[in-house]
């Protein structure tokens, strides 16, 4: 019933859709001074209705809710309709010559903001929803939509892990910088793909481009233009750098962007994540895990195997020093092994800093400052586009346009910036104020600022001073309400804060913004989520010019000192978190509840994630000065400290951290180093248990370091012989197998070649010499895949090749278990691994971590069939082949069955005997678990066996047991199991042949058997005991000849 709902909702969706497309187009000229958004929101009405039309073209929707979306997006789109005809007006209408804002109070401008809003969240979810049920090319039926929809279950560990990753949504900042700029101006931008740079690169099958320009030459334009002309024809991927946003101004902001994206684009890349996460958690996507989280980009550039665009724009706003990081990655990336990838990737960027023109020199790049390149035609396309909409709005001679024009290429410096705010300048001004203001335009960028500076009222210059340094220099832009907080405005005669607040960034003119950034799905680390607007610069030029004032000895009441700045925002926060916001943080006693907002104190919030952040923006001189201001909070035991410590890690400990410990949590080694001089210094016998100090289920001092990937507090620690065999991590692992779990080399080497380390590396090769099975150094580098790290352990410390783990996996079959052929293929070929026993490989292959995501399942089974030329019928010491165990998985893994199922079949294609019996009787299909998880699992695997011809539905197993006997069985061991999946799962059966009178070798029929086993469980599962008497004894079949059957065609799952 959902997808004729769907269908027919889609269908009225799009005349509603239409007709507010109209209506937009209708009343866009009719208002002078009418928002610029108007044709944004119009295109946001006509792109919606785009993707409507994709919608009905998708085979199912059946099991989305698609219908409830597409009603909320009706019903917005009618509110809409309801508000813009009220607006409507013949062109006779005294109206006619009222302004925007003169009907302000009428046209209700914030709901038709709201109610666009709201477009835009609902047309993310529908992409979603589009992509999921596009999955993978070929496959688009109602099994592979359920499929993919059990792979990622809401509170599944997979659904968390996607969740720690998430930062922000790249589509999301693209729409809304559309939103905020209006679209490109038909005709731009389009020159790019005809510049000889342009062409060889696209052709490439891998290669950089760079595009450097000043500020407001239209690179967010061209950026724009670029994802959505290239996505016509390649798969892409994108990030838009914003240095005002925390969630978009370092590498490893960058990396989650496009590792989030690469996963919605292809799920089967997730397990490339997913292994490292489950150990590390969020400690995965932390701000020093940039080396983690490229070596998985790497792997699942490397794994993707089809061509992919990246486009990054602005790279010239990181906020920190991790851009020559990725950049060193990057030329890596293209000239030590491009073979391995087929990426082509686009950066868009100033010149500086230093290191971008250092390292991207070398490659082929456009230069937008340059004489030589076409961009002028874009200024010249911008400027005639502008004055053309404002000579049609103020009816204005030709003449005058021309000369406003001729104006606008003499003081623009060929910067889009400027003409786009000197155009909304005279948008506000009569024709004759037009043509006097054109006599005294500032020239440049600088000038605009300076002019707006000056024009301040000097009242205003302190609390405008503070305001600028404070959207300087947080972490995350401030809400309207959270700024006022900030500034420390005070309510005065009827003019609320936020009202107050409004007036003094109304006062700054083209200096800053109040806009939406995006929302927020969900509350994570260092997100903190609000609905209301935020204050930005307008242009990363802004903060450039306020920042370099000093240098130039101009506007100095409001020119910004970086360290100063720091110092005073770090201050006010602490004053305020042992004071006035100390009732947000409370104690372990008020159940789960960990931070309580205070009405009146909204930046208490964003202190809560970012407190401990502008800390670390502190010289050393100003964190002494911080730490002498507020000695009880800096004590080896504060209790405040401790209650703000737990909100940010989302958990309560009210005994918390010493000191120590915080400095090396928070990443602040000048702090550290002051602690352990003094502590050695005045308690000499203490001073080890002081440095290793643990409390259970947390870390030490060097857990912290390596747990943030600090090489600097690593080495502070080791110089004061931090211990490293006792457990420093929340999961009570010793300091080298944390390190080898979180991937970073460097500190590896740092551990390692300690006195200690190394007796902790020979302990671990003399217990895998001895025959001790246990869990190596070795095995942990290869489950977190970290082939450098595997090649260190046996070139220079010489691990065991053949070393068992305490499962039993040599490093081969570990490497395969974990989905890591390169791995695997390496120890062979390089480090002459061994592939016996057979057996074990084949095992491996049956588990792997391939198959958690991952449809290609044909690399595994190729690499030890065709390769290393294993029989595909070798047998265990129980007898079990390849298709037990995979039928094993198969039941085990519930949603996972689509691509190991395909890993059965692909076995069958390879020569896999599904006859073989184990030493107990059973054939792969009676190891099928039907009830794993709860939902029946589903019947396509056993058709495919059935239709090979060797095995028949009654063939009896171990006890005697047919499928109908195994399904019985499955149904009472299952708390979940349901009438409605026994009553299908048993009508399935039947159909297929299933004999109800067979009997196992206590002589029970399969209805006896569930009598018995009903009465053995005391009544438990009476719910749906009746659904198999009545299956059992009353079912009328319909006959299907397994043989005759195609799998392709069996429903998924029975349900």
């Amino acid at each position: 019933m959902e997808v004729l709902g769907a269908a027919a909702a889609a269908d009225q969706l799009i005349k509603e859709a239409f007709k507010l497309v109209q209506l937009i187009r209708s009343i866009r000229d009719k208002y002078q001074g009418a928002p610029k958004e108007i044709e944004a929101w119009r295109q946001e009405i006509e792109d919606l209705s785009e993707l409507i039309k994709r919608i009905e073209a998708l085979p199912t929707l059946d099991g989305y809710d698609i219908y409830a979306t597409l009603e909320s997006c009706k019903t917005t789109c009618h509110d809409l309709i309801g508000i813009f005809s009220g607006l409507d007006f013949a062109t006779g209408d005294p109206r006619l010559l009222k302004t925007w804002m003169a009907i302000k109070g009428i046209d209700q401008e914030p709901t038709v903001r709201k109610h666009f809003g709201e477009i835009q969240r609902l047309k993310g979810t529908l992409l979603l929803k589009i992509n999921v049920s596009q999955f993978t090319q070929g496959y688009q039926t109602a099994q592979d939509v359920q499929f993919i929809k059990a792979a990622i279950q809401p509170g599944t560990d997979e659904d968390r892990c996607l969740k720690s990753l998430f930062i922000t949504d790249p589509t999301d900042h693209r729409d809304a910088i559309i939103t905020a700029k209006g679209t490109r101006v038909k005709g731009t931008c389009e020159w790019i793909t005809s510049t000889d740079e342009y062409k060889a690169w696209i052709i490439s099958p891998q290669g950089l481009l760079w595009l450097s320009g000043g500020p407001g030459k239209g690179k967010t334009f061209i950026s724009i233009f670029l994802t959505k002309h290239l996505s016509e024809s390649t798969p892409v991927i994108y990030f838009f750098c914003d240095n005002k946003d925390a969630t978009r101004n370092t590498a490893v902001t960058v990396l989650r962007g496009l590792l989030y994206q690469l996963i919605g684009q292809c799920p089967r890349l997730l397990h490339h994540i997913f292994t490292p996460w489950k150990v590390q958690q969020d400690a995965l996507f932390n701000s020093n895990s940039f080396e983690g989280l490229w070596r998985i980009f790497q792997t699942m550039l490397e794994d993707i195997g089809t061509d992919l665009v990246c486009v990054l724009d602005g790279l010239d706003e990181f906020a920190d020093d991790s851009l020559t990081s990725l950049l060193h990655k990057i030329k890596i990336l293209f000239t030590e092994s491009p073979e391995r990838h087929k990426l082509k990737l686009i950066i868009l960027s100033r010149r500086h800093p230093e290191c971008l023109e250092r390292t991207l020199s070398s490659f082929p790049r456009i230069d937008l400052d340059s004489d030589q390149v076409s961009s002028q035609s874009d200024i010249n396309f911008y400027i005639t586009s502008r004055v053309a909409q404002l000579a049609e709005r103020k009816g204005m001679s030709k003449s005058l346009a021309k000369h406003i024009e001729e104006i606008f290429r003499e003081k623009s410096e060929d910067t889009f910036l400027w003409i786009s705010f000197m155009a909304d300048d005279l948008e506000k001004q009569t024709v004759s104020g037009i043509e006097k203001a054109l006599e005294t335009l500032p020239k440049g960028l600088d000038e605009i600022y300076e002019r707006i500076l000056r024009n301040i009222k000097p009242d205003n210059t302190a609390i405008i001073a503070t305001m600028l340094q404070w959207i300087a220099l947080v972490r995350r832009p401030l809400t309207v309400l959270r700024l006022a907080e900030a500034i420390r405005i005070n309510v005065s005669g009827y003019l609320s804060k936020e009202e107050l607040c409004m007036s003094y960034i109304e006062s700054c003119g083209h200096l800053l913004q109040v806009s939406r950034l995006g929302d927020v799905d969900d509350v994570s680390q260092d997100v903190e989520v609000s609905d209301d607007p935020s204050v930005t610069f307008v242009h990363q030029s802004v903060k450039d010019f306020l920042f370099e004032s000093a240098k130039r000895h101009t506007m100095s009441d409001f020119q910004l000192n970086k360290a100063q700045g720091n110092f005073n925002i770090a201050s006010q926060l602490l004053a305020s978190m042992q004071n006035e916001w100390r009732g947000c943080v409370v104690g372990p006693h008020i159940g789960d509840e960990l931070f309580k907002e205070i009405d009146g104190h909204p930046l208490a919030l964003y202190a809560r994630w970012n407190w401990f952040f502008h800390l670390q923006q502190l010289e050393d001189r100003s964190l002494y000065q911080l730490i002498n201001k507020n000695t009880s909070f800096f004590s080896d035991s504060s209790i405040v400290r401790c209650r703000w410590q737990s909100v940010r890690r989302l958990r309560i400990s009210e005994r918390g951290d010493n000191l120590l410990q915080f400095a090396c949590d928070c990443e602040l080694p000048v702090l550290a180093k002051r602690l352990l001089k003094r502590k050695r210094l005045k308690s000499p016998f203490t001073f080890q248990r002081y440095i290793n100090h643990r409390q259970e289920h947390s870390r030490s001092a060097l857990g912290h370091a390596i747990n943030n990937g600090s090489t600097e507090l690593v080495q502070l620690l080791l110089s004061y012989k931090a211990n490293l065999e006792i457990p420093c991590s929340v999961a009570s692992h010793s300091a080298l197998r944390y390190a080898t779990q979180g991937g970073n080399l460097e500190i590896f080497k740092l551990l390692a070649e300690t006195k200690s380390g190394q007796s902790i590396i020979d302990a671990d090769i003399k217990a895998g010499r001895r025959g001790v099975d246990h869990e190596s150094l070795l095995h942990d580098a290869i489950t977190f895949r970290n082939t450098q790290l595997c090649d260190l352990l046996l070139q220079r410390y010489n691990y065991d090749i053949e070393e068992k783990s305490t499962c039993g996996d040599t490093p081969v079959c570990r490497a395969i278990s974990v989905g890591s052929i390169g791995l695997a293929r390496m120890f062979v070929e390089k480090w002459n691994a061994s592939i016996a026993p057979t057996d074990k490989i084949l095992k491996a292959v049956a588990k792997s971590r391939n198959y958690l995501v991952r449809r290609d399942i044909e690399g595994d089974l190729e690499l030890v069939i065709s390769e290393w030329k294993i029989d595909i019928n070798t047998r265990d010491e129980s007898g079990w082949t390849i298709l037990h165990y995979v039928f094993k998985n198969l039941s085990g893994l519930w949603s996972e069955s689509k691509t190991i199922y395909e890993l059965a079949a692909r076995c069958l294609v390879l020569g896999a005997d599904p006859s073989l019996l184990s030493t107990d009787g059973d054939a792969p299909f009676h190891i099928f678990r039907w009830f794993k998880l709860g939902p029946i699992s589903p019947l396509r695997p056993i058709v495919l066996l059935l239709r090979d011809g060797r095995l028949d539905v009654n063939d009896e197993g171990n006890g005697g047991n047919t499928l109908l006997h195994r399904l019985i069985h499955g149904a009472f061991g299952c708390h979940e199991a349901v009438g409605n999946n026994i009553f299908n799962g048993l009508a399935a059966l039947l159909d297929i042949g299933a004999d109800r009178t067979s009997v196992n070798s206590d002589g029970e029929t399969a209805l006896q058997l569930a009598k018995k086993l009903s009465i053995q469980r005391q009544g438990e599962h009476v719910e749906f005991l009746t659904d198999i008497f009545d299956v059992l004894e009353n079912y009328a079949t319909v006959s299907n000849q397994p043989q005759r059957l195609d799998p392709l065609d069996w429903p998924f799952y029975v349900s």
